[in-house]
């Protein structure tokens, strides 16, 4: 089927509202995306389509004066977007990641399917939410960002591009992350720095990202803030590190971090916050820390015992390549098209 992808905040290449779509198509669907805050423009990026809406800059914040004027001009250009790429592309319908897109689609009549990327605020059961819900051919969600009455479907990415390798000694960890405060990346700066002699990167972008850039620039170079890499170019990046950290404050139960999963396929040893869906999943599988004086210790542990960790890597890969394989949404995603768009797929 041909899928109209609609999103507010995509980064084209980047983001996990790219990655996993995108994976989970695979093959069997072609694509086009319609992303309201990016530049306007159309432009084709790893061979998908994308459209910029323009809604940027003064855009997105809070206009002293008619901010309901400024409201209504987003959307009525977003939804102006959606109704031109739907004809352009000749889609079957509209996937929409969040609700902004499933409000511009719904008000333009045409077929949407809601996909839940990101966990909702606490107006999630509200009446406006309800009825997009409703309206949508089917909806679902992913891990984190449950709603009542709506499936969850996995969020898993395509595992077969990363490479496991097994490394001789841990000498550097990495937090692949998007740097703002709920990720809480002062905790892996601050962890490797009182390791012993641990060297880590973080790599990503963020509204965080220059105050931590600045930090890391004090540290010597033991700890480096490095460019976010495109989805396809994360297995190479990962094939420089043997650790994998996964941060995250506690503000739900169990936070899905798909990085872990890409981790665990490469070989990384994962160190985790017990909140992470992983430290309930398989805590066999990992070593988990909640302070940086504990991670600095894990880190301390690994770079000791790396010899003795083999084992759980591998058991890891094998754990991970099962449970988490992309397989398992697909299937799902083809009988969800076949019962509710019968003969077309």
């Amino acid at each position: 089927m041909r899928i109209l992808v609609a999103t507010a905040f995509t980064i084209p290449a980047y983001s996990g509202g790219w990655t996993t779509p995108l994976d989970l198509f695979g093959d069997e669907h072609s694509a086009m995306y319609v992303i309201r805050n990016w530049r306007a423009g159309s432009r084709t990026i790893e061979g998908v389509p994308c459209t910029g809406v323009g809604c940027t800059g003064p855009f997105t914040r809070q206009w002293k004066r008619g901010d309901r004027f400024r409201s209504a001009l987003v959307q009525r250009l977003f939804r102006s977007a959606i109704r031109r790429s739907f004809d352009s592309f000749g889609a079957d319908f509209v996937l929409c990641l969040d609700p902004q897109a499933g409000f511009a689609a719904m008000d333009t009549g045409l077929p949407y399917v809601m996909r839940i990327h990101s966990k909702l605020s606490q107006d999630r059961y509200s009446p406006a939410i309800v009825r997009l819900l409703e309206n949508a051919v089917f909806s679902t969600s992913c891990p984190s960002s449950e709603i009542e009455g709506v499936e969850v479907m996995p969020h898993n990415q395509d595992l077969s591009r990363f490479v496991y390798r097994e490394s001789p000694a841990a000498e550097r960890a990495l937090l692949l992350t998007s740097i703002n405060l709920h990720r809480d990346p002062d905790v892996f700066l601050e962890g490797v720095m009182l390791s012993r002699q641990m060297k880590g990167d973080i790599v990503g972008t963020g509204d965080e990202r220059r105050r931590i850039a600045s930090l890391c620039r004090k540290t010597g170079g033991r700890v480096r803030c490095l460019d976010p890499v495109p989805r396809l170019q994360v297995p190479e990046l990962l094939s420089g590190y043997q650790i994998g950290v996964a941060t995250v404050k506690p503000v739900v139960k169990a936070h899905y971090q798909m990085k872990v999963n890409d981790y665990m396929a490469s070989g990384l040893f994962t160190l985790a916050m017990p909140w992470t869906h992983i430290a309930s999943e398989a805590p066999e599988l990992v070593r988990v820390f909640g302070t940086a004086e504990e991670l600095a210790g894990q880190l301390d542990y690994l770079q000791e015992n790396w010899s003795g960790t083999v084992g759980t890597r591998r058991r890891a890969r094998d754990w991970v390549l099962e449970n988490y394989s992309v397989e398992i949404p697909r299937k799902r995603f083809r009988e969800l098209l076949a019962e509710h768009f019968p003969g077309r797929v």
